[in-house]
Order: structure tokens, then C-alpha cells, then sequence
């Protein structure tokens, strides 16, 4: 290997784009108001070229097919404005009842992303069939496949609205909330981290001794250049980098940590000749972000639901069913990651040598985080209610 690391795995990249592309409303909107305007202004050309009478919308007047196309534009613009501003609202209602950082739920949810992108989408295309119908001459034929088209996606995207509706209702219950909390727990922790990360070492015990023998020699810290939450490690190039020189690296800071500037993120063994190098990799490896994201965090849904839960134990919340909920389920996740298969914190690389030794939550850090500050903020309400 010439190079140290100098890109994360696909499986890592991917999962990385994917968690970032689904928790954005901008992209799908993005992409479906490209695919209007792309459509827009390349139907009328094939709409003329194959001369389409569609005999619900064959309308004979250009006028009538601009008036047509323009009261579509004016419904779905305003009726997306009426979509965005219930989300905001949604947003807001869950971000006070019960956590700020339930929102990514929200964002996350992908009909109220389909159903803005569908009434953006529409309105572009509807733009653009104008703009053509606009620059052909008087008494040209008018595209009735053009016009059929806006009129089915202003059908679709209004049976959206009404299902987003219904669905912005149900979603708004705690208890539909805590349940998707938990499903992105349980997805979490199918393949908790740092599984598909190398290989595991053949002999574990001879692999520690291995990385204790290395330990016994000062390793070199690798600190964070600046201020962020470890969202994710691409522990792949971490891996690649220390087998590259023959060495080791270490993890200090757990996922979903708040690291600042001169934290150390790792220590490393390496040659002094290459040491600097495989230390710029390793720090390269650390994706820091301005928050937590559950793609390699199994500990943020549990942190979430911990939120909930004292939030419905506060004074001003004062909804203890919606904390038994939230517990319930942090039981739940609880449950599953004490029954399911941990992956070796010792991570190998072909030939068998233990190249990274990562830092992950064992079962008591967790039920720590779910439970200890709940435990502490409930203890005055039981003594407030004689229960001590």
C-alpha cells in the first residue's frame, strides 16, 4: 500500500451520504424541481413532434392551456408554502414538548419530503411549459400531453397534501415519535460499530497481548484540529493507514462526543519516519459535525429518549406517560443490545494483525446514559409525593 488511507471504504462513504441526504429537505426538493424544469421545457418538443390528442385535455386555444397551467402553478406554490409552514409548526410543537433532538425524526420523514418536493416539482414544471408555450407563434397546436402531464402531477401531489396531513397528526403523538426513535435505535444496533471495520484478530487474547506489548512504548497523540461532535469514524482509513506503516492506532474519544481543539482523537504507533503521516490520516478519519448522528451512535437514540423522558418529568411539561413511553422503549433497545452480538473492539487487517483498537459503549455505559440523569431529576418527585 503506497498510500496512507487516503479514502474510507464504500460501504462507509455511502452510509455517511445516505444519513446525510435523508435528513434534508433541500434535496429531494432539489431534485424534483431539476426533473420539472427538465421536463418542462422537453415535453412540448415531443408533445409536437408526436402531434398527442388525448381527448380529456385536448384543448383547442393556447389561452385556455395557459390559463389552465397557471392556476396549477398558483395552487401548488401556495399550498407548498401551507406544507412547509405545518412542518415548521410540527417542528416547533416537538421541539418544545418533548426534545430538540427528536427534530431529525422530523427531517428525516420522507412523505413530508416527497410531498414538498411533489408541489415544488409540479410548480417548476408548470413554469417551464409556460415559458414554452410562450415562445412558440400564435395559433401553434397546444401540448396536451404537456398540459395532461401538470394536471395529473397537481392530482398527485394534492392526494400527498391530504395524506401529509393526516400524517403530520399522527406523527405529532409522542408515542409515534418514541416508536421511530426506537426503530432508528434497532436499526443502529443490528450492526453495532465496529462491525465491518477489518476482520476480527483469530486469536483475541494474542491480539491483545500484541496491542498491550505496543502500548509499553510512548505512542504519539493525534489531536482534533477543531471543535465538533465525532459523527462518524471512517475507522476503515484509520485501518489501512497503521497497516500501511506496520503500526497501530488507537481510539480515545467515543462517537458522538464532543471533542474541542488539542483533544486527543487517538493515539498511534508507527516508525518515526512515517509516524506525521499516519497521524494526518487518522485525524482525517474523524468526521466532526455540528451533531449526532445514529449512523455509527447507537448511544444517540437512547440519549434521545432519555431527553423525552425527562422532558415529561419536568414541571412544565408534566407528562409522566409520555416518560414511562420513553423508558419503555430505552428498556427495549436496552434489551436488544444486551442480547445481541458485540463485534471485537479489536479490528484486524488481512493478515491477521491488529491494526485499531476501537472505543465503543459497552453495555453499562448505556444504561447509564438512558438512565442516570432520569434517575436523579425523578428522585425530588418521589420525595415531593412521600415516596422516599
Amino acid at each position: 500500500m503506497s498510500e496512507l488511507g487516503e479514502s474510507a471504504s464504500l460501504p462507509e462513504r455511502v452510509s455517511s451520504v445516505w444519513d446525510a441526504l435523508r435528513s434534508s429537505f433541500g434535496f429531494l426538493s432539489g431534485v424534483a424541481m431539476a426533473l420539472g424544469l427538465l421536463v418542462g421545457f422537453v415535453l412540448p418538443s415531443v408533445d409536437a413532434a408526436l402531434d398527442v390528442d388525448l381527448p380529456v385535455f385536448a384543448l383547442a386555444e393556447s389561452d385556455v392551456a395557459r390559463s389552465l397551467l397557471q392556476t396549477v402553478a398558483t395552487a401548488t406554490v401556495s399550498v407548498a408554502g401551507l406544507s412547509f409552514s405545518v412542518t415548521v409548526v410540527a417542528f416547533t410543537l416537538a421541539s418544545s414538548q418533548l426534545s430538540p433532538r427528536v427534530l431529525r425524526s422530523f427531517r428525516a420523514d420522507r412523505l413530508s419530503q416527497a410531498t414538498l418536493a411533489c408541489f415544488l416539482g409540479t410548480f417548476i414544471y408548470c413554469l417551464a411549459v409556460l415559458i414554452r408555450l410562450g415562445s412558440t407563434h400564435e395559433g401553434g397546436a397546444v401540448p396536451n400531453l404537456s398540459i395532461t402531464l401538470a394536471v395529473v402531477l397537481a392530482i398527485v401531489a394534492f392526494a400527498m397534501f391530504a395524506a401529509f396531513i393526516a400524517h403530520i397528526v399522527s406523527m405529532l403523538q409522542p408515542s409515534s415519535i418514541i416508536d421511530g426513535i426506537r426503530e432508528t435505535g434497532r436499526d443502529a444496533l443490528q450492526l453495532p460499530y465496529p462491525a465491518g471495520v477489518g476482520d476480527e484478530p483469530t486469536d483475541e487474547l494474542a491480539g491483545a497481548r500484541a496491542v498491550a506489548s505496543a502500548r509499553d512504548r510512548p505512542g504519539t497523540p493525534v489531536l482534533a484540529e477543531r471543535e465538533g461532535y465525532v459523527s462518524s469514524l471512517q475507522a476503515t482509513r484509520l485501518l489501512t493507514a497503521a497497516a500501511s506503516c506496520d503500526g497501530l492506532g488507537v481510539q480515545r474519544v467515543q462517537i458522538g462526543e464532543y471533542v474541542t481543539p488539542e483533544l486527543p482523537l487517538a493515539d498511534v504507533w508507527c516508525s518515526d519516519a512515517r509516524r506525521e503521516t499516519l497521524a494526518s490520516a487518522v485525524r482525517a478519519a474523524f468526521v466532526l459535525g455540528r451533531q449526532r448522528t445514529p449512523v455509527q451512535d447507537a448511544a444517540f437514540p437512547l440519549r434521545q429518549l432519555a431527553d423525552v423522558a425527562l422532558k415529561g418529568l419536568s414541571p412544565g411539561i408534566n407528562d409522566p406517560t409520555t416518560a414511562e413511553n420513553a423508558l419503555e422503549a430505552l428498556t427495549s433497545l436496552l434489551i436488544r443490545s444486551a442480547t445481541g452480538q458485540h463485534p471485537s473492539r479489536l479490528r484486524a487487517d488481512e493478515h491477521g494483525v491488529v491494526r485499531f483498537v476501537a472505543l465503543a459503549p459497552d453495555l453499562d455505559d448505556l444504561v447509564r446514559l438512558g438512565f442516570e440523569q432520569v434517575r436523579v431529576f425523578a428522585a425530588p418527585i418521589r420525595c415531593s409525593r412521600g415516596a422516599c
